[in-house]
């Protein structure tokens, strides 16, 4: 199998069986579109997918990192802000270190399994510390806390037991002159429940994927603690029927394992060979989801962070309509009155962009902010990007003045933000909390507030 690892919007990756590559990508796109974009205004056409473009055989990745793993080849794709660094085993680890980091704080994406110790991993492809992870977690769950569930059961008998399902009665013993069969309807406590099928099911698809011997012997001792669980496919439908007692919590991150990888799948005509999984995530989401969610986690004492907030429409009359969406929207608590309008840009500002009076930043981003702080009666805006390089760039200062008199204003300040560091990555988290600190700790000048 060819192995391959590029960047979003890399040098490109030359790729054998195009066509059925690209079946493939077209397949994930349709059945899981609506897990990566929300925006009903998104034209849903079935024939495209948005992960690579191609030239020829070369493709190249777009703006979505993760794997994809076929019969023909393996393919890695990382983060653009680390396009300048070379894709060693060390390095690759740090950048999962990174990812990991990330979707700690985001929450469309949540990773099942958090805070691991990935310094254990130092020479383990993407895919392989996935499903190690999986299985240490689905392991970890089962062995101390085996679950047994209540399991719907039909059973003809002799004697009444639950519920008589008499429409089966009927059909299946009175009119065959089966008088004294009853066909009943009862729930026992169950060790063979769905539940534990679905996790014996994901346990036998990872057991197929891995090369990696300790993962084999985690889904193998999984599989021997299930060994009283029957053997059968399941699909993800069959978690959506799952209720689960409070007393097994630990269990949901199970179930959310299960979910991602029968989600993900295109299942091969052999029973547990999976010809083709992946795991891809559109980086714009996730910086703005990890932003999102770092800011509610160490600032929600002072603001409201109100996360794609759209109750609000730029028209009310005659009817409503272009409805806003802000990325981040934040309201300091009383008695402060500030307001904040946060938009994520997950673009790299290359210093040489910075020379003129826009300081790299797009003529189309400046109108929407504009319209928004408008609408919202908001003087404060930020816009974050990642940084360009281990230090962020100083951040860029706007005024936009209100054309119908000279008091009102609005302040836009364009800064980088700590979100990856191949020196300090320890002190990350550290840095980043400054840095928002430093970038909200301003308070608004009084002569500039909106009363709109």
């Amino acid at each position: 199998m060819l192995q391959h690892s590029d960047f979003e919007f890399g040098t490109g990756l030359n790729i054998s069986n195009k066509d059925a590559f690209v079946k493939y990508l077209i397949d994930v796109w349709s059945k899981h579109r609506t897990e990566y974009i929300e925006d009903e205004e998104v034209p849903d056409r079935r024939d495209r997918q948005p992960f690579f473009s191609f030239d020829g055989n070369m493709a190249t990745p777009k703006n979505y990192i993760g794997f994809i793993q076929t019969e023909y080849c393996n393919i890695e794709i990382y983060p653009k802000v680390f396009k300048r660094q070379y894709t060693t085993n060390v390095n690759k680890s740090l950048f999962l270190k990174h990812i990991f980091f990330w979707f700690d704080y985001c929450r469309k994406w949540k990773f099942p399994f958090t805070n691991v110790n990935l310094d254990l991993f130092n020479e383990i492809e993407f895919p392989e510390l996935i499903i190690n992870l999986m299985a240490s977690q689905i392991l970890d769950v089962i062995s101390i806390t085996p679950i047994s569930l209540y399991q719907e059961v039909e059973e003809s008998l002799t004697m009444p037991r639950g519920r008589i399902n008499f429409n089966r009665y009927i059909s299946h013993g009175l009119i065959n002159g089966n008088q004294h069969i009853l066909e009943c309807d009862y729930e026992p406590l169950m060790f063979d429940n769905s539940l534990n099928r679905v996790i014996k099911y994901v346990a036998r698809i990872l057991q197929n994927k891995t090369k990696f011997d300790d993962t084999k012997l985690k889904l193998n001792e999984i599989i021997f603690i299930l060994d009283e669980v029957e053997d059968i496919a399941c699909t993800i439908k069959d978690l959506d029927s799952i209720k689960l007692n409070s007393f097994f919590t630990d269990y949901q991150y199970v179930i959310d394992i299960c979910r991602m990888v029968l989600a993900q799948q295109i299942y091969s005509n052999e029973h547990y060979e999976q010809s083709q999984w992946c795991l891809l995530f559109p980086m714009e989401y996730v910086f703005e989801d990890f932003v999102a969610g770092f800011l509610e986690t160490h600032f929600s004492k002072d603001w409201d962070i109100k996360y794609q907030k759209s109750e609000k429409y730029f028209v009310d009359e005659p009817e409503k309509a272009f409805q806003m969406r802000h990325d981040i929207y934040l309201e300091a608590k009383p008695p402060s009155t500030r307001k904040i309008i946060i938009d994520t840009k997950y673009k790299i500002r290359y210093p040489e962009s910075r020379n003129d009076a826009k300081k790299g930043i797009a003529q189309s981003d400046m109108y929407q902010m504009t319209s928004y702080a408008l609408r919202r009666g908001c003087n404060e805006v930020l816009l974050l990007y990642p940084n360009h390089g281990e230090a962020p760039q100083p951040n860029d200062f706007f005024v936009v003045e209100s054309g119908f008199d000279t008091k009102h204003k609005i302040n836009i300040t364009a800064a980088e933000i700590p979100f990856w560091s191949m020196d300090s990555f320890k002190q990350l988290s550290e840095s980043l909390k400054l840095s928002l600190e430093q970038l909200l700790a301003k308070p608004s000048p009084k002569d500039n507030k909106l009363d709109y």
